[in-house]
């Protein structure tokens, strides 16, 4: 199981627009969406592979773009009419029991201290800090 979060960092669209025929707010949906599909089915730590999938999809409005890892997170910068969009993604992976036990303890909210072995305890934090993240 896969959970992935994405946030609007930069590259807002106020409306009224002052450009005729305007359409940066599509074109962030649009964005978004694939952004979402492509970190969803690619390894996050190969962005050639991010890139790929991105500039595969045969939307129109995704045209340039770059993306850029810092720690966990993944950004997709690309060029708007207002400016650039930053989009940020993080991508949970529950592909072993310990994650996927670690990512269900945390939504119970579960103290780490008192009741976990040291195993999990790490890897508990790790996800409640995944969940908290807006």
């Amino acid at each position: 199981m896969i959970h992935v979060k994405i946030f609007h960092r930069s590259g807002f669209h106020v409306s009224p627009c002052y450009i005729p025929f305007c359409d940066e707010s599509d074109r962030v949906e649009e964005i978004k969406r694939v952004f979402g599909e492509a970190l969803a089915t690619a390894d996050v730590d190969d962005t050639s592979e991010l890139i790929n999938l991105i500039n595969s999809n045969k939307s129109s409005l995704v045209d340039k773009c770059m993306i850029v890892t810092v720690s966990f997170s993944t950004f997709l910068v690309v060029s708007g009419k207002h400016g650039i969009i930053i989009l940020e993604g993080l991508v949970q992976k529950l592909d072993t029991l310990k994650k996927t036990a670690a990512f269900a303890l945390a939504k119970m909210d579960v103290d780490e201290e008192e009741v976990l072995p040291k195993t999990l305890r790490r890897s508990v934090g790790e996800m409640k800090d995944f969940l908290k993240r807006k």
